[in-house]
């Protein structure tokens, strides 16, 4: 039976009965039973709450559980123990896939001590997580970056999951695929057919725009949202705002520029949705909206697209991959966000709708799946001898 150790930082949740759930790792235990027959997660832990019990793990992938010794205030008394439990791991795996951050680092550095096979998995950038993250992030993005690239440029085999972006920041000598971290379902043309009506009948004075990201990570860009709906109704244009995703009680700051600017009726926030509920919420709104300052390839923008909504994204990382040029606006503009608004609702919301329909379909699970697999064969027929 072979074995596979992914590591990431996470994190991940758990409950008192020893449940697991997470929010951004769907389809993982499917994808990597192509390369092993065992595995196993590494990340992160904490305690689960209602904001966070989201999507259950399979019982069948193992998880070995870290504390956070990314709080400064712990570090030093946790990272002696953190170092052991990934080096117990990586002796008893096989294989790894490593997705970049703190607990992947300990485990290329020990994978290679040991000459364990493993897949880098590129799913974002260093600089503009850490740059547009804090001041303390500022001064670690150089460094964190050239390790990065470094890294990322020795490792034999690398999983990329935008087309060019993250493949002219962090470009590899190794083997490497193309091929989106975020897939989709069938994707029927029902849905498009029942968007284009939605938009044909829209008379309404007011447009909902939604995003789905983390509420408490700055960087994530809602806030210059906030601020262009403010300055959209001096105009006469209104705009309701719907933000999916938790922890709704750590939201505070977003809350409080709502209620400072004076649109907090106008301002909502629903919470962590499972997947049926996002479809619903995709189908809610009139236009979704990617305001990130740091993304790789952002899974809600691929999955709103596959439900026909007309979108708009911040011109950063692969948002430009997907959307038409018309439809990005420069990330933490606030006037390029409200330009980019104007625009779309004056006109062309079928044309957007049937554009991104076409573009989410490329993202269909039959697709990449053919187009992974057949990289992941390239690597088994390399390091594995059966």
């Amino acid at each position: 039976m072979r074995k596979l150790l992914f590591v990431h930082d996470g994190p991940i949740y758990y409950d008192a009965d020893g449940q697991y759930y997470e929010f951004a790792y769907h389809g993982l235990l499917e994808r990597y039973r192509y390369l092993a027959d065992d595995i196993t997660f590494l990340m992160r832990v904490e305690p689960v709450t209602e904001q966070t019990k989201n999507t259950p793990i399979p019982r069948e992938v193992h998880i070995i559980g870290v504390p956070n010794f990314k709080d400064p205030g712990k570090y030093f008394k946790l990272i002696s123990r953190v170092k052991r439990q990934i080096e117990t791991a990586v002796k008893e795996t096989d294989l790894l896939v490593l997705r970049g951050g703190s607990c992947s680092n300990i485990a290329l550095k020990l994978a290679k001590k040991m000459n364990k096979p493993y897949i880098y998995e590129c799913v974002g950038c260093s600089w503009d997580s850490l740059w547009n993250y804090s001041l303390l992030g500022k001064i670690m993005a150089p460094y964190m970056f050239f390790a990065d690239r470094k890294r990322i440029r020795e490792a034999p085999f690398v999983y990329y999951v935008t087309r060019n972006f993250l493949q002219r920041r962090y470009p590899t000598k190794g083997k490497s695929v193309a091929c989106s971290n975020v897939v989709v379902g069938d994707v029927p043309d029902e849905v498009l057919e029942r968007r284009l009506l939605k938009i044909s009948n829209c008379n309404t004075a007011v447009y909902k725009l939604g995003t789905a990201a983390a509420v408490d990570v700055r960087y994530k860009g809602q806030e210059y949202v906030i601020r262009a709906i403010k300055e959209l109704a001096t105009e006469g244009l209104y705009f309701e705002y719907y933000l999916a995703g938790g922890n709704r009680l750590k939201s505070t700051y977003l809350k409080d520029l709502a209620n400072k600017l004076g649109v907090s009726n106008r301002v909502h926030f629903v919470g962590s949705l499972n997947s049926l509920q996002m479809s619903e919420f995709y189908d809610f709104i009139d236009i979704y909206i990617q305001p990130s300052k740091q993304e790789g390839l952002p899974r809600a923008l691929i999955e709103a697209m596959s439900r026909g909504v007309p979108c708009a994204g911040s011109d950063i990382a692969g948002i430009p991959e997907l959307l038409q040029p018309e439809c990005l606006f420069k990330k933490g503009n606030v006037n390029s966000i409200k330009n980019v608004l104007k625009k779309m609702i004056q006109g062309h919301m079928k044309r957007y709708a049937k554009e991104n329909f076409k573009t989410a379909k490329e993202y269909q699970i039959k697709i990449l799946t053919k187009r992974r697999n057949a990289f992941y064969d390239i690597f088994l027929n390399t390091h594995i001898k059966d």
